[in-house]
């Protein structure tokens, strides 16, 4: 009885959220973290193993949403120099994070941290700007890569945490390569066998699916991979994520899924999943230590300043524009979903303590209200012409 009324609890804070997310002009996901926090500081509602298992397979699900925006057909389009460049900046994010975390001395686990990448709030801004702004497109497309880096990043994280540097890291690792080898095979049979048998795509996914057959196959393919993927002792993101691939590549022919996955996820799973890392948050502990502060601006710090070296060296040419180049640096300093997600991560691990975890947080929260802030000021300047 108390979980119904826990659970109850937190679908009137989903409920509120909007309203004040629109009313305080922050981002939907900050508003439902500080409204977690806040209600389980007043003891509205209390943890426990159901509301942690539900709260993981809204994060699953966010995983499997970002992958919906994967299209490998429209992906491999964009040619080798994008691949180059984008090679370029993600070399210079995780060198310049390895060097900073190995001068400063801390946990190497920030390697993995700091430059960790998210199309959540890429996604978020798409609904701001128009979607041929040069700037947000390359975003999105190198945010893309990004993600898919960084979910390995944290596949070898979880290897190297829970067995050490031993033979059950590297047989992690072999094992990894080998799954993402046969995902890549099945693609192209996939390939073969749809361009073979056009209408076999339409019996799994009919046009009008009148009995719900996209959502029940969605379902399944969500929880197949999932499965596999604990199965094989690999983080269970990179399975929702290659089921969203594989739906975004194959089935786009449904024009309202991806829509109704996004209203079946943002509506109740996505929302209570950020609700509860909230709530997870001390906030005495928060208010009362002046170091936590000093710490979470260092973090923000640290993973603009990568961003934009990054930006700098791989894409000044590109843009020919010093305002464009700082614009997609900062839309890329604010991996709010995935950096919660982290840190969460790290603090299971034992890679990072309590007080490390709250800077993540705090840092994640504040890189999404003031960056998007910063984003639309430096948007709307428009330089004086010379006399």
């Amino acid at each position: 009885m108390e979980n119904i009324i826990t659970f109850g609890i937190i679908a009137v804070l989903i409920v509120i959220a909007p309203f004040l997310s629109s009313l305080l002009r922050l981002p939907l996901v900050v508003t439902e973290i500080l409204l977690g926090a806040l209600a389980f500081h007043f003891g509205l509602f209390s943890h426990s193993e159901s509301l942690s298992f539900i709260a993981h397979i809204g994060f699953l699900f966010l995983m499997f949403l970002c992958g919906l925006e994967v299209d490998l057909k429209t992906f491999t389009k964009l040619g080798i120099d994008f691949l180059k460049s984008a090679f370029l900046y993600f070399l210079i994010l995780y060198g310049v994070a390895c060097l900073y975390v190995l001068n400063a001395g801390l946990s190497k686990f920030y390697i993995a941290a700091l430059p960790v990448m998210s199309l959540g709030m890429i996604m978020a801004l798409l609904k701001e700007y128009p979607k041929n702004t040069s700037w947000l497109q390359l975003a999105l497309n190198v945010g893309i890569l990004g993600e898919l880096i960084s979910i390995v990043v944290l596949v070898v994280l979880n290897g190297a945490y829970s067995y050490g540097l031993n033979w059950e890291l590297y047989r992690t690792l072999l094992v990894l390569f080998i799954f993402l080898s046969v995902i890549v095979g099945m693609f192209k049979v996939a390939d073969i066998m749809f361009w073979w048998f056009p209408t076999l795509k339409f019996f799994l996914i009919p046009k009008n699916a009148s009995k719900n057959q996209d959502i029940r196959f969605s379902a399944m393919l969500f929880l197949i991979l999932i499965g596999i993927s604990q199965i094989l002792g690999l983080e269970r993101v990179l399975g929702a994520f290659l089921a969203g691939m594989i739906l975004a590549t194959y089935f786009h022919h449904h024009k309202g899924l991806i829509d109704k996955l996004n209203d079946f996820g943002f509506g109740f799973f996505i929302p209570l999943f950020f609700i509860f890392v909230g709530s997870t948050l001390d906030l005495n502990l928060i208010t009362q230590n002046r170091q936590l502060l000093s710490l979470t601006l260092s973090i923000i710090l640290v993973m603009v300043i990568l961003r934009l070296l990054g930006a700098f060296v791989a894409y000044r040419k590109y843009f020919g524009d010093i305002k464009q180049t700082i614009l997609f640096a900062f839309s890329h300093s604010m991996p709010l979903t995935f950096l919660v997600a982290t840190a969460q991560l790290g603090l299971q691990f034992n890679a990072i303590d309590t007080h490390e975890y709250y800077a993540f947080i705090l840092a994640a929260l504040l890189e999404g209200i003031f960056l998007t802030i910063c984003i639309k000021l430096l948007d709307n300047y428009q330089a004086k012409p010379h006399l």
